[in-house]
């Protein structure tokens, strides 16, 4: 039987009235879209499916736009590698981990049966989720732009067999196993210099260098340093605490950086504008601060090691929804600082880190609406967890190392 088939039976089956019970059954309308669960951890996942045991892949490992989304046996590549971050107010943004992209209500179409594919990250409702307990270690992905589920097309159990989205039915077909890349198994996956999952921070062994004498902006699109060290020159700042130094890397509008390794002459590190991401990142010594948020955006940091900074690792001056994941960050004042004396918003998630050395905090903010968060990481020495004015700043799974 088909699964349209299928879904319309099981609507008969359930409008059947019987004159002896005082009521009309009604049948489950499965998570409401409006009230989303928090129930998943940063992270970077393989994401089966209950119904087939397969994972969802993006075809052929494509990196381009539009690609589209299949289930396939896992075999441990990099493109079977969902990177889950929080958004704040219970959504997620679903990312694979090969091209940075984002999981996508193709052509934001809100109709049963539309496709999900990936397309560059634009923080749209279409690329939005939320993700429910379905009560049987398995979860439901809920489009926020649509409120349609994601499954496999027709209950299908075969590799290649399409994925989708339809009207929350809540079928082994609409559920998904969330397993962290690290325990799943399987090949290393192929890549690009990045991180696959299975270790913290940044892979990059030296190919080369570039010698840089004003900022590099990234806008749009992604830049890909080919693991490159990249060396400041005095044009840019020296590398000590002083204000106004420029930055080596300005990313802007949703941009992805990657592959990148920062010289001994940090400078100004990386600047944010408008949101982005950055990929595999190694700050050889950090100079002012290793990154700056400068405007409003959501920010994924992932797959990043930096060392050797006075004051802060990341400042904060604009508000953000920050994720961070797989970080090695050692010896600084503190790892994040919102700028002093501020009241704007930020969310920060950080998951899948070793944080050491730090002289004041983890987290320091004087924001009453702000909110921190670490999971399933690793502290040493690392001062205090939350300094300042925090709405909330919890923590889950940390360990000493």
């Amino acid at each position: 039987m088909s699964q349209t088939n299928l879904k319309t039976l099981l609507l008969l089956t359930t409008c059947i009235s019987f004159p002896a019970l005082a009521f009309t059954p009604t049948p489950d309308p499965g998570p409401d879209p409006e009230t989303p669960s928090t129930s998943i951890a940063n992270g970077r996942y393989v994401l089966y499916n209950q119904n087939s045991g397969k994972a969802m892949t993006v075809a052929g490992g494509s990196k381009e736009d539009g690609a589209n989304v299949i289930q396939q046996d896992y075999s441990g590549q990099d493109y079977q590698q969902w990177d889950v971050s929080s958004l704040g107010s219970g959504y997620y943004s679903i990312r694979p981990a090969h091209s940075g992209k984002s999981l996508d209500v193709w052509e934001w179409n809100a109709s049963d049966g539309a496709d999900a594919r990936q397309w560059t990250y634009l923080s749209g409702e279409n690329q939005q989720w939320q993700i429910s307990s379905t009560g049987n270690g398995a979860y439901s992905i809920i489009s926020r732009y649509s409120g349609k589920a994601i499954e496999t097309f027709e209950n299908s159990t075969a590799n290649g067999a399409n994925i989708d989205l339809w009207n929350y039915w809540g079928g082994p077909a609409q559920q998904w196993k969330f397993t962290l890349a690290s325990a799943a198994g399987g090949g290393n996956g192929g890549g690009d210099g990045g991180n696959n999952g299975n270790t913290k921070g940044a892979t990059c062994t030296a190919n080369g260098s570039v010698t840089v004498t004003e900022t590099i902006v990234v806008s749009g699109g992604v830049y890909d340093g080919g693991c490159k060290v990249f060396n400041p020159t005095s044009a840019l700042g020296d590398g000590g605490q002083a204000e106004g130094q420029k930055p080596v890397f300005r990313v802007e509008n949703g941009a992805t950086l990657k592959n990148v390794i920062i010289g001994k002459n940090g400078a100004d590190g990386i600047h944010f504008y408008n949101g982005g991401t950055i990929d595999n990142i190694r700050w050889t010594d950090v100079g002012e601060d290793a990154l700056t948020v400068k405007s409003k955006g959501d920010v994924t940091i992932r797959n990043i090691t930096g060392v050797n900074g006075y004051d802060k690792f990341m400042q904060i001056n604009a508000e953000t929804n920050l994720n961070v994941s797989n970080c090695v960050v050692d010896n600084m004042g503190k790892f994040l600082r919102q700028n002093g004396g501020t009241g704007f918003t930020i969310n920060v998630n950080v998951t899948n880190c070793d944080i050491s050395n730090m002289k004041e905090a983890v987290f320091r903010t004087d924001s009453p609406t702000s909110t921190a968060r670490i999971t399933n990481s690793r502290l040493r020495n690392a001062g205090q967890l939350c300094y300042g004015s925090w709405k909330s700043c919890t923590s889950s799974n940390i360990t000493s190392f």
